[in-house]
Parts: C-alpha cells; structure tokens; sequence
C-alpha cells in the first residue's frame, strides 16, 4: 500500500470524526470551553477547517500563506455546527482531490511551510494529520467533560460507561 494511499484512508477517517464531533455538539453549548485561555467547542472543532484549506493545502500547492490571520477573519468561521461539519468535509474534499490529482511522485517536493521551514509535502500533510489528532483529543475531551460519548475511535469506548 501507498504512502498516500495509507494518509488519504488515514485522515479522512479522522476528518469524519472531526464532523461528526462538530455534528454532536449540544445547542447552546457552542461556545463552552473548559478555560478563559481554551478554545470555544465550535471554534476547537472549526479551526482545523481553516488550517487545512489556508495552511496546509496552500503550502503544498506553494501559494502565499494567510496563516494564522485567516483563523480570526469571521468569513471564514462557521457559526454552527453544520456549518462546522461541512467545512470539515469540504477542507478534506478539497486537500484529497489536489493529492490525489498530483500523485505519490509529489509527497517528496520540499517546500516552504511556516516560520522559513522548508519541508517536504508528505511531512506537512503528516504534520496537519498529527495536528488533528491532537485535537480530536482535546474535542473528545470536551464532549466527556459534558457527559457526552464522542464517535468511537479505538473500539474500546464502550468499556468505560
């Protein structure tokens, strides 16, 4: 199997328990955060959208960086959960079909990424998966603070109620 096989099964599972984890966030409850310093749960959820489509696809497709100005222009927020779902699978859409259209001979170009890092395009698109796995813990973290039971990811999830 593939390196971008294995990422594009790999991360688009893991984007679908992102919207999902959107999708189950209770009404009125968007903008509960467990600190004054943390993340609303709308916006934990809604920025890896972002991220994908104005830093990770931007860098691998070498267009000028907005990150991470885009995060805190409104335009680009969802302002429900839907909403956040959707961008969740629109991003992933978006990013799938530009790998998939450049092919395994492109995860090795270097370019630029953040901070003057050059990095190669398997290694950024690892990053931004590392990324949203980090999340997903902290959105799953938020659901069971709240008594809720986040999408299963191990199989194993059953066993604590």
């Amino acid at each position: 199997m593939s390196e971008l096989t294995i990422y594009i099964e790999k991360h688009g599972a893991l984007v679908e328990q992102l919207a999902q984890a959107a999708e189950q966030i209770p009404e009125g409850m968007e903008n509960w955060r467990p600190s004054e310093k943390a993340l609303g749960w709308l916006r934990l959820v809604d920025h890896m959208s972002i991220a994908r489509r104005h830093l990770i696809l931007k860098a691998i497709k070498e267009e000028p960086l907005d990150f991470p100005a885009s995060q805190r222009d409104r335009a680009n927020q969802a302002s429900t959960k839907a909403e956040a779902a959707l961008a969740q699978r629109a991003s992933w859409a978006d990013l799938k079909a530009f790998i998939e259209e450049q092919g395994e001979e492109y995860l090795p170009k270097v370019v630029a990424f953040t901070r003057g890092r050059k990095m190669t395009v398997s290694q950024i698109l690892w990053y931004g998966f590392e990324e949203n796995l980090h999340h997903r813990g902290q959105l799953w973290t938020y659901a069971r603070t709240n008594g809720l039971v986040p999408p299963k990811v191990w199989g194993t999830e059953g066993m604590l109620e």
